[in-house]
């Protein structure tokens, strides 16, 4: 897959406070969904104008009204799309294709379309990413979990609550510092990060253009000298 220099947005007024700093390394837990989302990926600003912002808020499928946002960050930050992901996940570890993690789904679960859905996702992107040894997703990739793709996305959404005026900094912050929190409970590096936010964005989409632009975004924020993330050490402690 062709590599383009990487394309992200820096906010030029950003503060350099202490603050500032401290929050980095929380905030670029989001570099991807930042970068898929058109944001500034180093700032709690988007650097989007505030009628893209409020379109942005109608066109989600997952809102209802605007208003609901608050109720997408509290799902985010509490269960997001890992309920999901760790009870079909030791079904498609032990099944040796897609139709047979579909079968013992269905067997041992009732009204479980959503989670057949997801499985064959799964199934067709590992198969993908194999078959053109583009990523090298392993199982413990896999076991790790997709903590990284719903506090990407509860980053960036946050930001876009606080501003379009939903939460305030200091609430848009404390989502932040939680996200962050999280993964490093959980992660050891970046380019575990970027591999549990890539299995969480294949797991919702079966559109092959949409998983290969995630993977042309997670190969250019793990190895393009230019990412934040090869300029930022992921450090597991805060102080």
């Amino acid at each position: 897959m062709e590599q383009n220099s990487i394309s992200v947005r820096f906010n030029p007024n950003k503060r350099n406070d202490i603050l500032a700093v401290n929050n980095t390394q929380n905030l670029l837990i989001g570099l991807i969904s930042s970068m898929k989302t058109g944001l500034f990926v180093d700032s709690l600003e988007t650097g989007i104008e505030h009628e893209r912002l409020h379109r942005l808020l109608a066109e989600t499928p997952q809102l209802k009204q605007e208003a609901a946002i608050i109720e997408m960050l509290s799902l985010l930050r509490n269960e997001g799309e890992r309920t999901s992901y760790s009870i079909l996940i030791p079904y498609l570890l032990t099944a040796n294709n897609g139709d047979e993690t579909e079968r013992i789904l269905r067997e041992r679960f009732f009204g479980i379309e959503l989670f057949i859905h997801r499985a064959k996702n799964l199934y067709h992107f590992l198969e993908y990413v194999n078959k053109k040894n583009i990523v090298s997703i392993e199982k413990e990739d896999l076991k790790r979990g997709i903590l990284a793709w719903d506090m990407g996305e509860l980053i960036s959404w946050a930001r876009i609550a606080c501003e379009t005026g939903y939460i305030d900094e200091k609430t848009a912050w404390e989502y932040i510092k939680y996200a962050g929190e999280q993964c490093r409970q959980t992660f050891r590096n970046w380019n575990e990060i970027g591999k549990s936010y890539l299995i969480g964005q294949a797991m919702i989409t079966d559109k092959k253009e949409e998983a290969d632009r995630a993977i042309r975004y997670f190969l250019l924020a793990t190895q393009d000298e230019n990412s934040p993330w090869r300029k930022n050490h992921f450090s597991l402690s805060t102080t």
